[in-house]
């Protein structure tokens, strides 16, 4: 008998199912340290733990710990510059942390060791009982001062846990924590997909012995059948705008792109071939959509314009390209194959300039986070599959092992905020 389970459940804080594993570091990482102004309290020990495991999660800090540091000042005022220079520390972040109405106020700064002064200072509002969450938007505004590039420590993730043959869609923040549950089947879950907002999801539940589409909201678990039919659904993809949600089916033969107004329930049917059309993901501006197709004899990306149904094959170079996604206007990202790996791949349409990202070879459903800096994908050791990522700009790398079972099909947030 099939199984299925609607849940929105917190696992909790103690414990998390992914573990980050850094596999490949920066050359250059930022040095500095995290320190509370005017000594050390529960609750800001508590927030620089937190922000010095996101910093460490990038791969592109050294975080300081206090048993390291030579001095530890209580102040701007207090820093004694030789003993930073002889650790070769770039910089000192301090916190000046607030707990106003039950909720965590935070201020910090950040003091240049070279140049011996203050150069910048923000503030985050907290919520109640949202320390978490706020100590991930400071680690957000030290990796933009630092990189340029805003952080993604406050987004979530979602993805699918598989263990002993049960399925779970899995929402957690990005380090891990803060787990719920949105379903639990005995049958395979696929596809998960964002809404611009971030307060509602698609997904494909194999639940009725077919592939089928639903969407969820995330506060009320509310779900809905996107489109009864006794074909196959797949492939969910959200509109910018939330009015449309494209996806492929097979309700005319073979597979094809098609749009449902979400509001009005009508369809439109953007291909028509005999080849299998499938993985629709839209542009920025909402006026295209890349997807898969193997028309021309192998599974590669053409693009497709909503509005007059026009396409063009995009890629050209490799036996299979699928799984596309708009990085930005001039780039996409794809899994690509060579001669014999599975690789996520980077490419800019005007040149048309192919960059590999990784050097697994099982690699598989690319998706990209919000900054559009870093891609987490699913790949392979063996029969297990776990979550890997790469950072493009630094070419960091690391692992989303699961602490049990097997992780895949992973989808990141747009910002939350």
């Amino acid at each position: 008998m099939k199984k299925l389970f609607l849940l929105l459940i917190s696992i909790g804080n103690l414990y998390a199912d992914l573990v980050l594993e850094i596999t490949q570091g920066s050359e250059q990482p930022v040095r500095l340290a995290l320190i509370e102004i005017g000594g050390s309290s529960y609750e800001g020990n508590e927030v620089i733990e937190i922000v010095r495991n996101d910093l460490l999660r990038t791969g592109e800090f050294d975080v300081l710990t206090n048993d390291q540091l030579l001095s530890i000042p209580a102040s701007e005022e207090d820093v004694i510059q030789r003993d930073w220079l002889l650790l070769e520390a770039d910089a000192i972040v301090f916190m000046n942390i607030q707990q106003e109405q039950g909720a965590l106020d935070i201020e910090y700064s950040f003091f240049d060791i070279g140049y011996k002064e203050s150069i910048e200072k923000r503030k985050v509002l907290g919520l109640p009982d949202s320390v978490r969450q706020t100590s991930h938007y400071v680690s957000d505004g030290i990796y933009e001062f630092f990189y340029g590039i805003e952080g993604v420590s406050s987004t979530k993730l979602m993805y699918v846990a598989k263990n002993s043959d049960i399925y779970k869609l899995i929402v957690s923040d990005a380090d891990g924590f803060n787990e719920q549950v949105l379903l639990k089947s005995n049958s395979s879950i696929i596809s998960p997909a964002w809404s611009a907002d971030a307060k509602d999801i698609a997904y494909v539940s194999f639940e009725n012995n077919r592939a089928q589409v639903f969407t969820q909201n995330l506060e009320t678990g509310e779900r809905e059948l996107v489109l009864s039919s006794n074909a196959s659904v797949s492939s969910p993809a959200w509109s910018p705008d939330k009015k449309f949600l494209a996806f492929s089916t097979t309700k005319d033969g073979n597979s094809e792109i098609y749009l449902i107004n979400l509001k009005s329930k009508e369809l439109t049917r953007l291909t028509d071939n005999t080849a299998i059309d499938t993985e629709p993901a839209w542009s920025k501006d909402g006026k295209n959509l890349l997807f898969t197709s193997d028309r021309a004899g192998s599974p590669q990306i053409y693009q497709v314009n909503i509005r007059n149904k026009l396409k063009r094959r995009i890629t050209t170079v490799g036996s299979y390209n699928a799984r596309a996604s708009y990085l930005n206007q001039d780039e996409i990202v794809f899994v690509h194959r060579g001669e014999s790996d599975f690789n996520v791949a980077k490419m800019n349409l005007n040149t048309r300039s192919l960059d590999i990202l990784t050097s697994t070879k099982f690699d598989e459903s690319p998706c990209i986070a919000p900054n559009g800096n870093v891609i987490i994908y699913s790949t392979k050791d063996g029969n297990l599959s776990y979550l890997a990522g790469v950072n493009i700009s630094s070419r960091v790398k690391f692992k989303l092992p699961a602490l049990y079972g097997e992780l895949k099909e992973p989808a990141w947030s747009p910002y939350l905020r």
